[in-house]
């Protein structure tokens, strides 16, 4: 199991930002749910009303609220089943599924697929791991249950499978699945962006298009934001809805994004909140700080201007921020300054330390506030896949690399990265081992890595770089073929041009293609300036406000790469074609690359769903 991050152990659920304006008008409520830390939030979630918001909701269905749609209870048949690789793809197949919490005795069984109805007579039955999860772990959540995991070992190459999960009494139906060839030949697979919201009424449609455009993909890419709140267990019961079986016969490679990292308990306790101010005539201007260090302004006035200069601070203020409105009285008696703030509920709370000096005061007062867990990887991300273990100890199954026909895949884990700088080394290393070891090995012909967070974003105020500066003269020194990300809820694609560098020049007319895509149904603005700020890359096709997959077909000396709409409609085409002398691929655009891109002025008014 990964370890748990050891950064932000306390997180106080109104700490980002723009959920401070609720703290200073001590409106507990105003904070609702959280799936996060403060920063996290800060970054990430949608909001309709801070300038620059990435997030753009146009029209007033934007506004709508929905009632959440339950998930399925787990029984002791099995559900949520899941084809994953945790090891060698031509030879082993990985599954996950659930059941009730009655079901302890769980196997699966695996057989050569014929097309006679007897193939079962021939299957062999293997047993499964189990591990519980228990709801009282997860704040709100009420449901339990065990999942189950198994890999198949020991199966012949480019062969055709069929497997069936249960607890040898109750059973799922047979699946088929595929084994890989030992050997680099052609294949395809399906790479998406965050799915993340409404995902089991609008995802949905995207991969069963993707699927019924290209069924004979060999498996699933998915680049973070599987789902919106990391610990839910209706979401991920979503995310399986909306897969069905495809995500039962076609193996899923996943990495986590930001929103299968969070909180997931929390508990009310006393805090100490910080406030000074500065007044001068009608007006005061201050600071708001939380416990933790996070900091907002605030504004105040009153009716008429101060008697006098030692008058500055007296009298009652009146503050309105962010729709919320409140007092602080500060008055000086026989006992010196006092100072009370008021909610517009009419609750008290006195300052406490008040230091006056002049037009300034400082002081604190203690309220309760809600105290969130510190921010873990979801706790149904192991239980869910099954995925290799071969990446840094403690990321097991967020870092790791498959080989596949002649392609390394490498995931990162780009949320506990930017989480932590000891985590960001360590898999900064790693990632430069497994390129290392995959271009000294003469059976792989591309490199391809996914991560969540872009290495250029699309969107302003997100500019991830950290990371870039560990990770991309990484990318660049390897000649890495494909960058596959999400995050930016936009779609963005470009190719770096690789510089001179000593005694090791590479030709300037190729580059890692970078590609930021999304397939659910939350949609950003992309940055006026594009790519322009970034060294050497420029956004050459973007897109807006359109639900997009990825269909990417492999070849010994070409890949071909095509963005499809939910629709099935062609978005962005090009090819990577490997020159001879094994240097940079070289990417040649086809059509529709040059016909115009899709934005939030020339298509259909964009309404959060």
């Amino acid at each position: 199991m990964p370890k748990a991050s050891p950064m932000r152990q306390t997180t106080y659920l109104c700490a980002s930002s723009p959920l401070l304006v609720a703290v200073l008008a001590f409106v507990v409520a105003s904070c609702g749910p959280s799936s996060g830390s403060p920063a996290d939030r800060a970054r990430t979630d949608t909001k309709t009303s801070p300038a620059g918001s990435n997030a753009q909701v146009h029209g007033q269905a934007a506004t709508r609220s929905h009632s959440p749609l339950p998930s399925t209870r787990p029984g002791p048949y099995p559900d949520r089943i899941v084809l994953n690789w945790a090891k060698d793809p031509a030879s082993t197949l990985s599954a996950t599924w659930r059941t009730d919490s009655t079901v302890t005795g769980a196997k699966a069984q695996v057989a050569l697929a014929t097309g006679g109805p007897s193939f079962y007579t021939e299957a062999r039955t293997v047993t499964a791991e189990t591990q519980p999860l228990h709801a009282h772990r997860v704040d709100g959540e009420h449901v339990s249950a065990n999942y189950h995991s198994v890999t198949f070992k020991g199966l012949m190459a480019d062969t055709l499978y069929a497997y069936r999960v249960g607890d040898g009494e109750r059973w799922s139906e047979w699946f088929h699945a595929r084994t890989a060839s030992a050997e680099p030949e052609p294949f395809s697979f399906v790479y998406v962006g965050d799915a993340q919201n409404n995902v089991r009424s609008h995802w949905s449609r995207l991969i069963r298009q993707a699927y019924t455009d290209a069924p004979e993909i060999d498996f699933l890419i998915h680049a973070g934001d599987l789902v919106n709140n990391a610990h839910r267990n209706v979401e991920w019961g979503h995310w399986n809805a909306a897969g069905g079986f495809i995500q039962s016969m076609v193996p899923n490679i996943a990495v986590p994004g930001n929103h299968e990292y969070g909180g997931y308990q929390s508990r009310m306790v006393e805090a100490t909140i910080g406030i000074e101010g500065e007044a001068s005539g009608t007006e005061m201007t201050g600071t708001v700080k939380l416990p933790g260090g996070d900091t907002a302004p605030f504004k105040a006035t009153r009716s008429g201007p101060p008697a006098s200069e030692e008058s500055a601070l007296l009298g009652t203020w009146e503050y309105g921020i962010g729709g919320y409105t409140g007092t602080l009285r500060v008055r000086n008696g026989q006992n010196g300054y006092s100072a009370t703030l008021q909610s517009e509920e009419g609750s008290p709370y006195p300052l406490q330390d008040l230091s006056v000096s002049g037009n300034r005061f400082s002081g604190e007062f203690v309220r309760e506030m809600e105290q969130e867990s510190g921010e873990k990887l979801s706790i149904h991300w192991h239980r869910q896949f099954t995925l290799p273990t071969n990446g840094p100890e403690g990321m097991e199954e967020t870092v790791y690399h498959l080989d596949y026909q002649g392609m390394r895949v490498v995931g990162l884990n780009s949320e506990a990265a930017k989480m932590d700088e000891e985590v960001l080394r360590t898999q900064t290393e790693w990632l430069r081992s497994t390129l290392r070891e995959a271009e000294q090995d003469p059976g792989i012909r591309w490199t391809v890595v996914t991560f969540h967070h872009p290495m250029f974003s699309s969107g302003e105020g997100r500019s991830n770089a950290d990371l870039r500066a560990a990770w991309r003269p990484i990318l660049d020194e390897y000649n890495v073929d494909l960058v596959l990300q999400g995050h930016d809820h936009t779609y963005a694609r470009g190719q770096t041009k690789n510089l001179k560098q000593g005694v090791s020049a590479r030709s300037p007319e190729g580059g890692t293609v970078y590609v930021n895509s999304v397939s659910g149904a939350k949609m950003y603005e992309i940055k006026a300036d594009r790519w322009e700020h970034f060294d050497g890359v420029a956004m050459e096709r973007g897109g807006e406000n359109t639900q997009l997959y990825q269909v990417v077909r492999v070849g010994a000396d070409t890949i071909q790469f095509r963005a499809y709409t939910a629709t099935g409609a062609p978005y962005d085409a090009f090819d990577l074609v490997r020159p001879g002398d094994g240097g940079p691929s070289r990417m040649i655009e086809r059509p529709p690359a040059h016909r115009p891109e899709r934005t939030h002025e020339n298509t259909l008014e964009y309404a959060r769903p």
